[in-house]
C-alpha cells in the first residue's frame, strides 16, 4: 500500500499570520514583564536595523535566536497557545488518509515544533537555534527547506510528497517535487509565477 505524505507550510498557510512577527512582540512583552532590559534593548535594536534595511530578515532572525537560545524562562507553549486563534481550517490537515504529515516552515523550531505536535503532525522541519556564526546559520527556507523535508522522508522510507500546501512562491522547490499543490488564498501575481514555472495547483480560500 502506498505511503501517503502531506507537507504543510505554517505562516500564511496553517496560520493566517506571520508567526515570527508575533513572536517578536511576545519577546518584547516577556522582557518588560521580567525586567530583562538588556535583552529588550538588543531585540529592539535588531528590529530597528531590520526596519531600516540595514540587515536582512535572515540576519535579524539569526540575532534574535542567538539572543534567546540559552534562555530558560521563555514560555514557548504560552506563545503557541496565544496564536492558535489564527489557525486556518484546512481539510487535508485533519485527513487521516495521510500516513506522514510534516509541518515545514522557516519559523523558529522552538515554537513551531509545539504547534506541529498540537496539530497532530508527525514531524516538524523549522529553523533551529544557531550553533555558530551567521555564515553557518541555516534558515529553513526555499531549497534548504526542500532538502530538510526530503531528509525526513528518506529517514522514514518515503520517496515522494503526495500533497503540499503553501501560500508563497518561496516554496517553489517543494512545489516542483510534489504530486499535488494546494495554494492558500492565491492571487493573480502568484498564480502567474506558478504558471510560468509550469506548476499545476489548486487554490483554497480560507
Amino acid at each position: 500500500m502506498k505511503h501517503k505524505v502531506l507537507v504543510v507550510d505554517l505562516d500564511g498557510t496553517l496560520y493566517s499570520i506571520n508567526t515570527f512577527h508575533h513572536f517578536l512582540k511576545f519577546l518584547l512583552i516577556h522582557c518588560i514583564k521580567n525586567f530583562e532590559l538588556f535583552l529588550l534593548v538588543k531585540i529592539v535594536t535588531i528590529i530597528k536595523f531590520r526596519i531600516t534595511r540595514l540587515i536582512s530578515h535572515s540576519k535579524m532572525k539569526y540575532y534574535i535566536l542567538s539572543y534567546i537560545k540559552d534562555k530558560q524562562n521563555i514560555n514557548y507553549s504560552e506563545f503557541a497557545h496565544k496564536i492558535s486563534k489564527y489557525k486556518n481550517i484546512i481539510p487535508e490537515v485533519s485527513n487521516s488518509n495521510y500516513d506522514t504529515k510534516i509541518l515545514a516552515t522557516a519559523a523558529p523550531l522552538c515554537y513551531a515544533e509545539i504547534i506541529s505536535i498540537e496539530n497532530n503532525f508527525h514531524f516538524c522541519s523549522a529553523t533551529d537555534f544557531p550553533k555558530a556564526g551567521f555564515h553557518n546559520f541555516s534558515e529553513n527556507i526555499r531549497e534548504t527547506k526542500k532538502i530538510n523535508v526530503m531528509h525526513i522522508l528518506k529517514r522514514n522510507n518515503s520517496t515522494e510528497i503526495d500533497t503540499f500546501i503553501t501560500d508563497h512562491i518561496d516554496d517553489l522547490p517543494l512545489m516542483k517535487i510534489s504530486n499535488k499543490n494546494i495554494i492558500i488564498n492565491s492571487n493573480k501575481e502568484l498564480e502567474s509565477q506558478l504558471k510560468s514555472n509550469s506548476i499545476e495547483f489548486e487554490t483554497l480560500r480560507v
